[in-house]
């Protein structure tokens, strides 16, 4: 199949990366001028982001076409990150665990303090971790998007443009809680992680996106909002554990 007569596409404007839209709506966004010939595309069978000249429909013969495609990539990269963002992911996802984790523990310390005092901060970590696939793949479903995505200006869908739904979310958080983060057995999830970052930085998607038929994008976040994004889920387990 030619790779003009794939559906599904995503393109890099204003830092941010767009999409899905149909290859209809790219074409009036190129004979609107809203993209050009530099513009970066992705299409859901493409393993990584291409300039729009590079592509056979949109090649020209134009003195454009002697911009050093790879210089302009590297200074699209610097803002938009289509290889991906470990860090970013990583971040998001210990924050809305985090979060999970304090109202959990607050809600059982409620009811049942005695277990939380008698129970390690091992096992009610892996109660947590197990529990929050569950929630995170009903809040994907409902809203789309988790807080923690949402701070870091992460968003997630489907290549093929329609919301995630429960399955499909469901089977997401089963596999990154499994392969991403090794269920929370330590050592093991060392060695989860460093797989999971390797294959991301690779790749540019993690398996698990690639197998599901799932696609996270990456918009600019400042390095302040990081560092308070990473500073609220220690805070948050600090006091979770002191309840």
């Amino acid at each position: 199949m030619d790779i003009l007569d794939r559906n599904v596409w995503f393109y890099i404007r204003d830092h941010q990366q767009q999409g899905p839209i149909g290859l209809f709506e790219l074409k009036k966004l190129f004979e609107q001028g809203v993209l050009t010939g530099d513009s970066f595309l992705l299409s859901s069978d493409m393993d990584s982001w291409c300039m729009a000249k590079t592509l056979n429909v949109f090649q020209s013969t134009d003195e454009q076409d002697s911009i050093n495609y790879a210089l302009v990539w590297e200074e699209i990269k610097k803002d938009t990150y289509p290889t991906g963002r470990p860090f970013v992911r990583f971040l998001a996802r210990i924050f809305d665990l985090a979060l999970f984790t304090f109202f959990l523990i607050a809600f059982v310390s409620i009811f049942s303090p005695k277990f939380i005092v008698e129970s390690s901060a091992i096992t009610i970590f892996m109660i947590c971790l197990i529990l929050y696939i569950l929630v995170e793949a009903a809040i994907l479903s409902v809203f789309g998007n988790t807080l923690g995505k949402s701070l870091l200006n992460t968003r997630m869908k489907m290549v093929t443009g329609e919301p995630i739904n429960f399955v499909t979310a469901l089977k997401r958080s089963i596999f990154v809680t499994a392969a991403g983060m090794g269920l929370g057995v330590p050592i093991i999830n060392i060695f989860c992680f460093v797989f999971s970052f390797l294959d991301l930085k690779n790749h540019g998607y993690a398996t698990w996106d690639k197998q599901l038929g799932t696609i996270v994008l990456y918009g600019r976040v400042s390095t302040a909002r990081m560092l308070v994004v990473s500073i609220i889920p220690v805070g948050l387990l600090i006091a979770g554990l002191v309840i």
